[in-house]
């Protein structure tokens, strides 16, 4: 079985430790780096307005072979209701 290095980061830094994990080949990898994704999301949220979480898989030659990241944005009060009247003015122009 392939052995294959993943390498996570978010707003805390990046965890670039040289272990390796098996998979039976890299569409599994990819599929376990996305649950990770969410999995890091999960532990850290709810956490202010915004978060940034990615992942990068090489493979057994060092080769980059997938990258995924997950952004998370939030907007409350008056930010809400200034991109309500924003996006609203748009669409009056684009008419």
């Amino acid at each position: 079985m392939p052995n294959y290095k993943i390498t996570t980061e978010s707003d805390h830094g990046r965890d670039d430790s040289d272990e390796r994990i098996k998979f039976p080949d890299a569409k599994a990898a990819a599929d376990d780096a996305q649950i990770a994704l969410t999995e890091m999301a999960r532990d850290r949220m709810p956490n202010g307005e915004r978060a940034r979480f990615g992942v990068e898989i090489e493979d057994e030659k060092g080769k980059r072979i997938y990258r995924a990241s997950l952004d998370f944005k939030a907007e409350a009060g008056e930010e809400v209701e200034r991109d309500a009247k924003a996006r609203k003015q748009k669409k009056r122009e684009s008419s």
